[in-house]
């Protein structure tokens, strides 16, 4: 097995809302959600999320075969299913959270405001198109020019011969432009900055061998 590192730069173009439910001390109906040690986040769980999702629509571009659905363990298998799992096939990779740099910031807690603003926005009624009554909501977002990062963003073992579908991972982390919520608004702009380690080496390989590794997905077609 080959051990596969991806460290990963986010850095947000527009303000980004990244947030659940809203929490104690805060106004907000959605806010930013945040470690235990202040800083803001982009959960694991959504990286994932977002990848798996352009990695499909890549596949499907390419005329090659993917999941027929989120939980499918029926279909011949493929790069969806190999890199993401499903609920018989353990996925071989792990995603961790990426919190944001901040620099001279020293005590993140108490300095929520320098780090996130508050935006408010109301509800629509389509059938009338006018604003709903009592529906004036609050969305927390981080400023832009914020950068999220993590040395191990992606990290697990594959085999040798699915380099194509670690091409296919840094395909799909470079179609992901948007993140967060609230992106038909103007919000979750970023630019993303994948570095692809593969198997140990200390640089991480360039564009053009991923390129071209990624040219070679259409062969692995009923492979595995």
């Amino acid at each position: 097995m080959s051990e596969l590192r991806i460290a990963l730069t986010i850095t947000t173009l527009t303000s980004l809302s990244v947030g659940a439910g809203g929490s104690s001390g805060s106004r907000a109906d959605k806010s930013v959600i945040r470690d235990g040690y202040g800083r803001p986040i982009i959960p694991g769980s959504q990286v994932k999320g977002k990848v798996r999702h352009a990695a499909e629509a890549l596949l499907q571009g390419l005329g090659l075969p993917s999941q027929a659905h989120f939980d499918d363990d029926e279909s011949p298998s493929n790069p969806i299913r190999q890199l993401f799992g499903s609920p018989q096939v353990r996925s071989p990779l792990r995603f961790t959270d990426l919190p944001a740099a901040l620099g001279d910031i020293l005590n993140p807690a108490e300095n929520r405001q320098l780090l996130s603003e508050l935006r408010p926005s109301v509800s629509i009624n389509r059938r009338r198109g006018v604003a709903e009554d009592e529906r004036l909501l609050f969305r927390e977002t981080v400023p832009h020019s914020l950068v999220f990062s993590a040395d191990d963003a992606i990290t697990g073992y594959l085999k040798a011969d699915d380099f194509p579908s670690v091409a296919l991972l840094w395909a799909a982390l470079r179609f992901c432009s948007r993140w967060g919520g609230a992106t038909s608004r103007g919000l979750g702009w970023v630019n993303i900055e994948p570095q692809i380690f593969w198997q140990g080496e200390a640089q991480p390989l360039s564009n053009t061998v991923l390129s071209a590794a990624l040219r070679q997905l259409p062969q692995q077609k009923g492979a595995h």
